[in-house]
């Protein structure tokens, strides 16, 4: 069971979900409930592809929320998300799994790759949560977008251009080496992506993969998805974590940077040529 609870200042949403102290870690193929051979071992599937499996969606044994997914990317143990060979089919399940929580109020996909990003099992995947309620960050940016887009032409330093998207270091980054992927056509739903986008985010999300993993051995990416703010823009926020998050941005809720983003996209662009 899970359950909402609100903070009583600001009333935010908590999700309280003391099954997921209790989820599994695994380490080597062995252990692994991700890979082949495994399947028993995770809630029936939802859809794969393949037969046999190139990639598997199956509930969240462990749910934060209702309705929690995983998505398995690959059947290879040791693949890290720039291995896998069919990421275009990747990214279009990613979309077709924000189509299929139609009626949810906000969905959050994110990846959680190492240890240090909140990876629980080494065999890489993804998870999605569909969520009855816009979470915090959603509603506060959603907002920022009342007047004009801020990322219709954003300010940041470029880390490459391709025909649908721009991948920069923010100008007002976070975290060190935080990257934004924007695509170029002002949309606010993951659910409106193209064809010929899903392809060529698919493609920079690779080479992300592989900038950020020479860096450091963990990271994260979500997909900040604006369904029923039009006037939003889609966006894909990542960084690599190079460190934790300390006493004062949790105190303040201000970051401090520590990396110039414009040396940051330099770094990150020279690691995938």
């Amino acid at each position: 069971m899970t359950e909402v609870r609100r903070n009583p200042m600001t009333g935010e949403p908590v999700l309280v979900a003391t099954a997921r102290a209790s989820r599994p870690f695994a380490s080597n193929p062995d252990d692994c409930p991700f890979c082949p051979g495994h399947e028993n071992e995770t809630p029936p599937e939802i859809t794969r592809l393949g037969d046999p499996w190139r990639a598997r969606v199956f509930p969240n044994k462990y749910p934060p929320a209702a309705g929690a997914e995983v998505i398995v990317e690959s059947a290879r143990h040791g693949d890290l998300f720039h291995d896998v060979e069919n990421a275009e089919e990747i990214v279009a399940l990613y979309v077709d799994r924000f189509r299929a929580h139609r009626d949810a109020a906000a969905v959050v996909l994110f990846k959680n790759e190492g240890a240090r990003a909140g990876a629980s099992i080494a065999h890489v995947h993804s998870q999605l949560i569909p969520l009855s309620f816009v979470p915090p960050r959603i509603a506060a940016e959603a907002r920022g977008f009342s007047n004009t887009c801020p990322l219709c032409k954003p300010e940041g330093s470029m880390i490459r251009e391709t025909e649908h998207f721009v991948w920069i270091a923010p100008f007002a980054s976070r975290m060190a080496y935080q990257q934004w992927i924007i695509p170029r056509r002002h949309f606010a739903d993951v659910r409106e992506m193209t064809g010929a986008e899903i392809d060529d985010l698919a493609a920079l999300l690779r080479d992300a993969s592989t900038a950020m993993r020479s860096i450091a051995d963990s990271y994260n990416w979500m997909f900040l998805d604006f369904r029923g703010h039009g006037a939003a823009h889609f966006y894909v926020d990542l960084f690599p974590r190079t460190t934790g998050i300390a006493g004062f941005e949790l105190g303040s809720g201000t970051f401090v940077e520590i990396i110039d983003p414009a040396e940051a996209a330099k770094t990150l662009s020279s690691c995938c040529r």
